[in-house]
């Protein structure tokens, strides 16, 4: 049984109109520049690694720049919460915490 959503129909001329139609005209754009944008980040990445290897910290500047760049190798620890919940679940439930936040994503028809 497929799930009924609410839906909302915007009046023309109100905020809600504006802001849909704007988020429209900017999305597919901002998408864009965020993937070239992680291309680009991604290959500067390689690059600076590649001139310092073993660096920490590795500082860069460019006229073209508004600022310096630095690229910091920071370490991380992450948990393996499905791994933890299937084998201790008293304490995974023990520390587990529920949240949630709104995404606005599109939906193909």
């Amino acid at each position: 049984m497929s799930e009924i959503i609410p839906s909302v129909q915007p009046e023309p001329g109100s905020r809600l109109d504006d802001l849909l139609a704007a988020y429209a005209e900017l999305k597919p754009r901002a998408d864009e520049l965020a993937t070239r944008l992680k291309t680009i980040t991604d290959a500067i990445k390689a690059e600076l690694t590649a001139a310092r290897p073993g660096a920490q910290y590795i500082g860069v500047d460019h006229p073209a720049l508004v600022q310096p760049l630095r690229l910091t190798y920071v370490e991380s620890w992450t948990l393996d919460s499905k791994r933890l919940k299937a084998e201790n679940p008293e304490l995974y439930v023990t520390y587990a915490r529920k949240g949630g936040s709104w995404q606005l994503r599109g939906v193909k028809p």
